[in-house]
């Protein structure tokens, strides 16, 4: 019994299949099909000729970027650094690493600690949510130095071409001798054109150090897209503070891909 049931499917497929075929795949058979060779990606009418395209949308984006940056410490020290920093992109999801190496003033050189962080983004209308979560890796080779992690929120809102942010990133420090630090920055952002923005941000940390004030700078940045691919940026910042870095540049190129 089973048998023949089967024989008889074969048989119906069959001769469905004779009568009804359609070599462009569009889902209209040959003989109603007045554009016959119709792409897999067309959306067709009922007479197999083109409406609308299937847009396959891209989840996973990379970019990579190399920069270079100078520092003055303080009155006597500054520091050249080169670094190199990869992103991955997937819908919400973020991931980053960063590493650096850098020479000092007096001729010392090294490697800084890397970070490695991850976060998760959510627009709601005009705000933005972003929490993360990282790592310092004790890449450099500072006596004692040892893994730091991190969690941050930012919370962005949107008007126009202008953005305010609100940023928190709390750090829990391992190094022998330091404290927890707490770091808020409050940044106003300006959309300049479709491929260039620019921002200026005020930060206040409390130094790893008990004995050291706190660490207030301002900074400027800015980007600029030269197509869909390719990108820089750049930041200044001043310290406002004793403990701050008296001045820091940096700029980055980049590729998106």
């Amino acid at each position: 019994m089973i048998r023949k049931v089967l024989f008889l499917l074969l048989c119906t497929t069959v001769l469905l299949y004779a009568q009804f075929v359609d070599d462009d795949m569009d889902g209209v058979a040959n003989e109603d099909d007045l554009c016959p060779n119709s792409a897999l990606t067309d959306i067709v009418d009922a007479k197999g000729c083109a409406v609308d395209k299937v847009v396959f949308k891209k989840e996973h984006h990379f970019d990579v970027t190399l920069g270079y940056s100078y520092s003055k410490l303080d009155s006597n020290t500054s520091q050249h650094s080169q670094s190199l920093s990869m992103g991955y992109y997937y819908g919400n999801f973020s991931a980053y690493l960063y590493t650096s190496n850098y020479d000092l003033q007096n001729g010392e050189s090294g490697t800084g600690d890397s970070t490695l962080a991850f976060y998760y983004r959510q627009i709601d209308k005009q705000i933005a949510f972003k929490f993360g979560a990282g790592v310092y890796i004790p890449t450099n080779d500072t006596p004692d130095n040892k893994t730091d992690t991190f969690l941050s929120a930012k919370v962005t809102y949107y008007y126009q071409k202008y953005d305010y942010t609100l940023n928190f990133q709390h750090t829990f420090m391992n190094d022998f001798q330091t404290v927890d630090t707490d770091r808020i920055s409050v940044s106003a952002g300006y959309l300049i054109s479709e491929k260039a923005y620019a921002s200026l941000t005020f930060s206040t940390q409390n130094s790893m150090y008990q004995s050291d004030d706190d660490i207030d700078d301002i900074s400027l940045y800015g980007s600029y897209y030269f197509d869909k691919h390719w990108f820089m940026s750049g930041e200044v910042s001043l310290g406002l503070s004793d403990s701050a870095t008296d001045f820091y540049y940096v700029f980055n190129v980049g590729y998106y891909f």
